[in-house]
């Protein structure tokens, strides 16, 4: 008997360290450990302020925090084009095939070549630093008028514009180690990267409620904050270099070749990324100045909690992307179709049980801790977390076809967000508070959808039905029947 319990307790052990190796080495794990501290973050931190500062220098910290946000979104696409560039390097792809990445499968198994991808790793250590210098002056110029109304109500005028000063140099140090991150995922060495953002995130919330426990101003809090910016930058360059030193042994330089192949998917993907996140965001400065202010804060945080949701779904399959690419470059397609199709599934589930976590819990939770601000009608949730399902779908089809290094971002989403806003437009005056979600609604599945799973079927003679009835289907399923079930029997305390 004791013999038994001895091997039970064996195998036990055994399947936990197993367990805890493939979690420790999955790039999907440590991603959802990365935002999670991200997420964590924002919880203890933003209280700590709201409580600590006075109404003018929470507005200045919620505007720093958005101007750096919105700053690393101003590299122009660099970052996950060069990511795939790195991947087709892998691959065996040559800087030439890299134009047009078709599959080959008939030429066998490829061997890559060292050269090629240190030739991308020049031409990016060249560009990177001119990126981020000219979009930290522009974030100078344009931000500082933003912020002048701000500050000058602000209790010490000096020490918030030293604050700014802190926040726009480490604002350019954080778009310089975005070259080192992007050349980490194409490399893929997602998992360890992912891993050190962990340490990273801790270290900057544990540092910044340190300093607002002792009593830090906003001064103190962005410097602690934003030393770990630095940190992290410095530690995507040293990461890289320890793994790959290969990729250092020639200078930075705006290698022709390079730009020629990195410039078209660029400017196309960092064009639709603005249109897409823009236009989401941009519905709730629309929604307020046609809505009053309870609904706009309602609307806010339901969009705010599925663009989370959304968030964290993403990892199962966005991490995969640079071992796609390479399986692009190396013409092998029967794995990397199965390897999209299996990070699609667990997405869309990802999606499906957080959504529905919202719908059946969301009203209880804030009705518990006395919420001040209610949620939308489970109508509307609805409608939103449909909208954000077929927004999943689409976007997936769009990054399983960009593989072909054929960017169409800027069409998917500008088209879609044109047709968004003129329907919430015309259908506001109606339909109230449904109007944006079922807005999105209709534009994604009218037009987002279908034009990223058309080019997709095309390019990989995909048959539709067959690889969606395993995948998003039963999904999509699971996801109406629970919102019906909701809107039929809300929950309530």
């Amino acid at each position: 008997m004791r013999a038994h319990d001895d091997a039970q307790q064996h195998l036990a052990g055994h399947l936990m360290t197993t367990l805890l190796h493939r979690l420790w080495h999955s790039p999907t794990a440590t991603t959802w450990g990365s935002l999670a501290v991200r997420l964590a973050s924002v919880l203890v931190i933003l209280p700590l302020v709201l409580v600590r500062f006075a109404p003018p220098e929470v507005a200045l910290w919620q505007l720093f925090t958005t101007m750096f946000m919105l700053a690393l979104m101003l590299d122009f696409g660099l970052a996950p084009t060069f990511a795939r560039l790195f991947a087709y390097a892998r691959g065996g792809a040559t800087l030439a095939e890299m134009a047009r990445m078709q599959h080959d499968s008939s030429a066998g198994p490829r061997t890559s070549d060292p050269a090629v991808a240190t030739a991308v790793m020049a031409a990016l250590r060249w560009l990177y630093p001119r990126m981020a210098v000219c979009v930290t002056l522009v974030l100078a110029v344009l931000g500082t008028l933003g912020l002048m109304n701000a500050v000058s109500q602000s209790h010490d005028t000096m020490a918030a514009w030293s604050a700014w000063a802190l926040v726009l140099a480490t604002t350019g140090v954080a778009l310089w180690g975005g070259a080192y991150a992007a050349a980490l995922q194409g490399m893929n060495k997602i998992a360890i990267m992912r891993r050190w953002d962990v340490v990273i995130g801790l270290g900057q919330m544990l540092t910044s409620v340190a300093v607002l426990s002792l009593g830090g101003e906003l001064l103190a809090l962005v410097a602690a904050y934003q030393a770990w910016v630095v940190v992290g930058a410095m530690r995507n360059r040293w990461l890289l270099k320890h793994l790959h030193p290969e990729l250092f042994t020639a200078p930075p330089a705006p290698l022709p070749a390079v730009m020629k192949v990195m410039w078209p998917p660029a400017w196309r993907s960092g064009l639709g990324a603005l249109l897409s996140h823009g236009v989401i965001h941009a519905s709730g400065l629309v929604y307020s100045q046609l809505a009053p202010a309870v609904e706009v804060a309602a609307y806010l945080l339901a969009v705010r909690l599925i663009m989370l949701i959304s968030q964290f779904c993403q990892a199962p399959f966005y991490t995969k992307l640079p071992r796609m690419a390479e399986l692009q470059a190396a013409g092998q397609q029967a794995q990397q179709l199965h390897m999209a199709q299996r990070g699609m599934r667990i997405a869309y589930w990802v999606f499906v049980a957080g959504a529905l976590a919202v719908a059946f819990a969301v009203e209880p939770l804030l009705q518990a801790i006395g919420s001040r601000t209610p949620f939308v009608a489970p109508g509307v949730w609805a409608l939103l977390a449909m909208a954000f399902f077929a927004e999943r779908f689409g976007a997936m089809h769009l990054q399983l076809y960009s593989l072909t290094n054929h960017i169409v971002w800027h069409i998917a989403n500008g088209v879609t967000g044109v047709v968004m806003v003129v329907v919430a437009v015309l259908a506001y005056p109606r339909f109230g508070q449904y109007a944006f979600p079922a807005a999105m609604l209709f534009a994604y599945l009218s037009f987002y959808c279908v034009y990223s799973a058309a080019h997709t079927r095309a390019a990989f003679k995909l048959h539709l039905f067959r690889f969606e009835s395993s995948t998003v289907m039963p999904a999509a399923a699971a996801l109406v029947a629970g919102l019906w079930l909701c809107l039929m029997f809300p929950v309530h305390l």
